[in-house]
């Protein structure tokens, strides 16, 4: 019965995660449904195993969260939490969310991929790295490593060390902008 207390009070801070995980107006906005805590938050996976003596809780293969209007994808997530004793409820904090295998995130017409992302809610901060790619329309930036700070919206976006011209790549069409 604690298992399931402790997978369903997963499952809340995995939604309060992504509520957190706005990133700032320029980048975020395929994270944007998930702003809303109130939205139920739905995931999917292959495989759920819960290593409680790890504070672990890992979904593998074909993971999907679905909050509001947003859709995460990817391989596998893995949520690493911190047990809170003075709760006989069973209640966890979530220390840090690793998404990996090809991540995906999109919102109405927003997309963000990347190979990997780590949700830090300890520092509030959200890191995309690898091949990352943010889109809206016709409009893309894309770099290797995106680092935002929850807490004052800044981002930073850098370039691949060590790959052809080892720069950030923005394409913007002015014909795309929406009033």
């Amino acid at each position: 019965m604690n298992k399931i207390k402790l997978v369903s009070s997963l499952v809340f801070a995995i939604a309060l995660a992504f509520t957190y995980s706005a990133f700032a107006q320029s980048f975020g906005g395929a994270f944007e449904g998930m702003q809303n805590s109130d939205e139920p938050i739905q995931i999917e996976a292959d495989k759920l195993e819960v290593l409680d003596n790890q504070k672990l809780a890992s979904f593998v293969g074909n993971v999907k969260v679905v909050q509001g209007t947003t859709v995460l994808k990817a391989a596998n997530l893995k949520v690493f939490y911190i047990t809170d004793r003075s709760n006989s409820g069973g209640g966890s904090n979530i220390k840090r969310i690793e998404a990996g295998g090809k991540v995906a995130v999109r919102s109405r017409d927003q997309y963000a991929t990347a190979d990997k992302a780590t949700f830090n809610m300890q520092s509030q901060t959200v890191v995309l790295s690898g091949n990352v790619s943010i889109s809206q329309g016709n409009n893309i930036v894309s770099g290797c490593t995106l680092s935002v700070n929850l807490k004052t919206n800044a981002a930073k976006l850098d370039p691949c060390a060590g790959q052809g011209s080892s720069r950030v790549k923005m394409l913007f069409e002015p014909s795309s902008q929406t009033n």
